[in-house]
């Protein structure tokens, strides 16, 4: 399976985002990576542990954005995010329980829904925050 490669069709147009975006691009690539080399289990392991937090953190964050300004998609996005942590908090438990492994479909997976998350759902929340967060008024 090919790395996702960053681009700015997937910036949602601020910073403070897009950066987070980017790390979580950073750290699916990493267990892409790992796993298509065969790297040990342990490391695999750690990558995922570390992709779900940064991922955990990082919905809280938006989470916060979203209430600070409210966003009238706010119960929407959050339930979004929820799904994709129950998943990942699933896999995680059933892969360190070694009754799971990370396979090509769960990686397509995290990407396919990392791509259209960034794609659909955080480009609205971006349009939104925007002009909030730049000091323009609108």
């Amino acid at each position: 399976m090919e790395t996702l490669q960053w681009t700015d069709a997937l910036s949602v147009g601020l910073a403070e985002i897009d950066n987070d975006h980017k790390k979580l691009v950073e750290m699916l690539n990493a267990l892409i990576v790992a796993s298509r080399d065969g790297s040990e289990r342990i490391r695999i392991g750690k990558i995922l542990d570390e992709l779900i937090s940064y991922t955990s953190w990082h919905f809280r964050h938006e989470e916060r954005l979203m209430q600070t300004y409210r966003f009238k998609g706010f119960m929407a996005h959050k339930n979004e995010h929820a799904g994709l942590i129950e998943q990942a908090a699933s896999l995680q438990k059933a892969f360190h329980a070694n009754q799971a492994e990370i396979t090509l479909e769960v990686l397509e997976f995290l990407r396919n829904w990392l791509t259209h998350h960034i794609l659909e759902t955080d480009l609205e929340l971006g349009t939104f925050l925007k002009p909030k967060l730049s000091g323009a008024s609108h």
